[in-house]
């Protein structure tokens, strides 16, 4: 008779031949998963298991201690910005300047610049309407059926960051989508090759965004616009009083101030326009002018203390007695509608850079000592989770699918399919 050898294998020989031994099985595993578990949520550095991204670690921007000449320039934190000579278009300071991002309230400068030529009469009264009211953000207290002076609403608008404001001017120039078109054919005169306007508030929307370079043009043709500058460069407007319609109650005036802070504050402070919004963090544009010369400073998606990081560099571009100039932004080229290079007139000394030069430092930032040292940097951290937290999550994972194996196991030896 053939003998079964004793190395011969056999279906069970691995598996449990009892329910109690897969029941053991299944709390070994429960056991393990609770203590990984344990070590993931306690294990210092994390939270919840899971390391927050780098990103979430806000870094605060603290004015340098030394913007003289010759001192590091400052650096924001945040997504781009430059700091230049307004008429010249030359930058001593880039970072990122062609990465398109929401550019917030910043836009209301477009609005502005494309509806002043259809809304030329200042005293032209525009009636408030309950869209107005109700529409989201800063607004300046716009009433239904009260009447309103174009002025007025450009007032509101720049100096306020009135949103209401920003929409009645917009229905007053042939409604939204008028105002829409008129904003993105001034940005095509412009040269504003990578903005695109979707509404007149700069509310956040997909299909609305801004460069820092871009922003740098935006500034020339509103600098050159005395109607627009003048309406800037008021620190306090008295805005009127009013009825209600539903109740006939009559309502006092009251004061309202220029929110960038430039004008007055800041040494031959000329304003432009501050921006926030959650999506777009802050966005400003900042101009000022000392011995004939202008100076910009544009930046988007900043953090924390946008204004304070805008005036900085400003403050840092006036020090320096010897600028190096990393590269030229053509500010004050108009393009016809047509697009036609051959149609631009240059309205300064601009001169020279085609708009894809932009692109050529725009991801670096100059060091005080004439060097030019890369922003862009490499994360230590994979989809948020950090190094330390890779092996607890893998052993997790593998005393899960233990657990799981050992329940398949225990419920086919309860069927009777596992010979015991």
């Amino acid at each position: 008779m053939r003998s079964h050898h004793p190395s011969s294998p056999t279906r069970t020989a691995v598996l449990p031949r009892s329910p109690r031994a897969g029941l053991r099985l299944i709390v070994s595993a429960a056991i393990a998963l609770l203590l990984i578990g344990a070590q993931l949520v306690l294990s210092p550095g994390t939270s919840h298991g899971l390391s927050q991204p780098e990103e979430t670690q806000a870094k605060v921007y603290e004015s340098p201690a030394d913007l003289g000449d010759g001192s590091k320039p400052p650096t924001p934190v945040g997504t781009s910005w430059l700091v230049g000579d307004l008429d010249t278009g030359e930058l001593q300071v880039a970072h990122d300047i062609d990465k398109k991002h929401a550019p917030a309230s910043t836009i209301k400068l477009l609005t502005a610049l494309a509806l002043v030529e259809v809304l030329d009469d200042p005293k032209q009264k525009v009636e408030a309407e309950f869209e107005d009211m109700e529409i989201d953000g800063t607004k300046v207290g716009l009433m239904q059926k009260n009447d309103y002076t174009v002025d007025l609403l450009f007032h509101a608008m720049l100096m306020s960051s009135a949103n209401d404001a920003a929409n009645a001017l917009g229905r007053a120039a042939g409604g939204q989508d008028k105002a829409v078109a008129l904003m993105n054919e001034k940005a095509e005169e412009l040269g504003m090759t990578n903005t695109h306007a979707a509404n007149t508030s700069g509310l956040d929307d997909k299909n609305q965004y801004m460069t820092a370079a871009d922003m740098m043009k935006l500034a020339w043709a509103v600098c050159e616009n005395d109607y627009l500058m003048s309406v800037i460069d008021t620190e306090t407007y008295k805005f009127p009083g009013g009825k209600n319609p539903d109740t006939k109650e009559k309502f006092k005036g009251y004061e309202i101030q220029n929110h960038t802070k430039i004008v007055g504050q800041v040494d031959g402070g000329l304003g432009l326009k501050n921006g926030f919004t959650r999506q777009a963090k802050g966005a400003y544009i900042a101009v000022a002018e000392r011995d004939g010369r202008r100076v910009v400073s544009t930046m988007l998606g900043i953090d924390n203390n946008s204004r304070q990081a805008a005036v900085d560099l400003l403050e840092w571009d006036f020090a320096q007695k010897d600028p190096k100039s990393l590269q030229t932004v053509p500010v004050g080229q108009t393009v016809t509608p047509s697009g036609d290079p051959s149609a631009s007139e240059s309205g300064s000394d601009a001169g020279g850079a085609d708009a894809d030069d932009n692109s050529a430092v725009g991801d670096q930032v100059e060091s005080g000592d004439g060097a030019v040292a890369s922003d862009s940097t490499t994360s230590s951290k994979t989809l948020g989770v950090s190094d330390e937290t890779l092996l607890p999550i893998g052993m997790l994972l593998v005393a899960a699918a233990l657990l799981l194996t050992a329940l398949i196991i225990l419920v086919r030896l309860r069927r009777g399919k596992i010979p015991r």
